[in-house]
Order: C-alpha cells, then structure tokens, then sequence
C-alpha cells in the first residue's frame, strides 16, 4: 500500500483500514468482508460438524445404554442359569454326601446293633444257663427230701406189712388146727381166701424189701409210683407248673392242696426238669381249676385235659403258670 501515517489509517474491528478520499479503500473492506463470510462459513460449518457429532455422541451413548442394559439383562439371566446349575450340583453333591454319611451311619448303626444283640444273646444264655442250674440244684433237693421222706413212710408201710405177715401166719396156724372141725366145703374156701391174702402181703413183702436193699438211686417218680399203686390208686389229677419254676411257691400250692378237705393227698413228680408236676389223689370231686384260680401264688390256669384221656379214665390235666409268668410258653 505505500507508505502511510496514522491519520491515513481507520481500525475497525481490530484491522486497519486505509483513509482515501472518499472514505474507506474498497478493496480492503470487500476482501475483509470476504474474510468474515468465509470465517462466519467456517463457524456455521464447525457449528454443524459439532452438532452432528454430538447427534452422533448422544446417539453413541442411547447405542451404549441399550447395549449395557441389554449386556446386564443378559448378564443376569446367564448369572441366574449358571447359579442355579451351581445350586443344583450343589444340592446333587449334598444328597451324595447325605446319603453317603446315612449309609456309614447305617453301617455303624447296624454293626452296634448285631454287637449289641450277640452280647445280649449271651447274657440270656448266661441267664438261662444260671437259672437251669438253679432249677436243677432246687429240684435236686427237693427230690432228695421227697426221697427221704419217702423212705420213712416205705420203711414204716414195711414194718406194718412184716406185722401183717406175722399176724396172717398165726391165724393160718390157728385155722390148721381147727380145720380138722371144718367141712371139707369151707375148708375148701377158707383156704382159697387165705392163699389169695397172703400172696398179696407176701408181694408186698418182696417189693418193699427189693426197694430196701436198693442202693437208693431210684428215681422219685419211680418211688412215688410204687407207694400211690400200694396207698392211693391212680391220682385223679396232674398239674404241670409252667417255667420260670419256683419252689417256694410250689411248695405253698402243694400245701394249699393237702388242706382242703376233697383231697387225699399230693404228691410232686419231676417229669421234666423244667416242669415238675403236682398230682393230686382225691376223696371226693372238685373243680380244680377254680381252685387253682384262687391260690395268690397261681397267676394263669388252663385244663389241656384231652378227650381220649378222659375217655380212659386218665388223670384230669392242668397246666398252672406261676405269679410273673402269666401266658403259657410253646413246646420248642
């Protein structure tokens, strides 16, 4: 432009312009105007650069939270099937285990359990075994005093039966000398009744004598035998005591029996060693079952009388169970 002074110079806008004469050099001010129009095109064109960019940012981020919501929304579904398949292996395992620790606690349950019922086994074999013992060792005493007793009223029936002989021998030798002022007839008969008696005492005679020269290992059944056949007859009933066995309380029935006034006697045999008998020999009838139903120490009574038995003439049986043992026990 030359040169120029400040009074040749206008600033509008923060640029100069040149004075001429009739005012501001055309020029300049159509290319500053020119500069404007392409800056302000330039702003308007960043302007919209920038609003599609943030179009496309708010777009971006609308993109992002669907994709976040949708990625969380299948994050929680994947994470509720994988818990669940985690709880139920979780739940598989615990029943494994559960059953597992049921079987070992089964197994050790069951092993106690067979420990438990073979010791127990034993104990009742020890028990059983005791209580035979003591079963045998009282029967053996009571047949021991049975035996004693028995002795004394055989030796006693012996001596009576010696005296019988010898006062059946003097009348025998009385009737000799008086024969010869019998009849030939009565003679006849008197003898005849005469033999017949003394055959009797005289086999009276030998079994007792027979009995006493034995070496006592007669068994008491045996012995109670002879006396009933020599004293009693047959007896008319037979109580079997049932096990548990007790002697005392036997012994109470057994003397309950001998006072009442329908009964001769009682007598004890030990059939078995675990059910010794009670036969009773009666003056006149009774219900013996009532009877045995009213004794304290009888607890269960029961006629197993059988009917060929009675058709025979057999003894009336009955089976008695003591106080603490009130059903009867099966035949093993």
């Amino acid at each position: 432009m030359g040169d120029t002074t400040k009074e040749d110079v206008i600033a509008l806008g923060g640029h100069e312009f040149r004075r001429v004469k009739n005012g501001l050099d055309e020029a300049q001010v159509t290319a500053f105007i020119t500069e404007l129009i392409s800056e302000r095109d330039k702003i308007a064109q960043s302007q919209d650069h920038l609003a599609s960019l943030s179009r496309l940012a708010e777009k971006t981020v609308a993109e992002a939270d669907r994709l976040a919501e949708q990625i969380k929304t299948e994050a929680a579904e994947q994470a509720k099937v994988e818990s669940a398949a985690i709880i139920n292996k979780a739940k598989e395992q615990a029943q494994q285990i559960e059953e597992e620790k049921i079987a070992e606690a089964t197994k050790i349950a069951n092993e106690k359990a067979e420990a438990i019922q073979v010791e127990a086994k034993k104990k009742v074999a020890l028990l059983l075994e005791n209580g035979r013992k003591k079963i045998q060792d009282e029967l053996g005493n009571l047949v021991n005093q049975q035996f004693g007793h028995l002795r004394q009223e055989l030796e006693s029936f012996k001596q009576q039966a010696l005296a019988a002989q010898a006062k059946f021998e003097h009348k025998l030798s009385q009737r000799k000398e008086e024969s010869s002022s019998i009849t030939v007839e009565s003679k006849k008969e008197n003898d005849a009744a005469t033999v017949k008696e003394g055959k009797g005492l005289e086999e009276s005679v030998e079994l007792i004598q027979a009995t006493d020269q034995s070496d006592g290992s007669l068994e008491l059944s045996q012995l109670l035998q002879i006396k009933n056949q020599v004293e009693l007859g047959e007896p008319q009933c037979e109580v079997e005591v049932l096990p548990p066995v007790d002697i005392g309380k036997i012994m109470k029935i057994v003397a309950y029996l001998d006072q009442l006034p329908e009964v001769e006697n009682t007598k004890i045999i030990p059939r078995r060693i675990d059910r010794p008998s009670i036969v009773v020999f009666l003056r006149k009838p009774m219900n013996l079952v009532d009877v045995l139903g009213t004794i304290p120490e009888v607890a269960y009574v029961e006629q197993v009388t059988k009917d060929e038995d009675a058709a025979n003439g057999g003894p009336e049986k009955v089976q008695i169970g003591l106080l603490g043992n009130t059903a009867p026990q099966e035949e093993k």
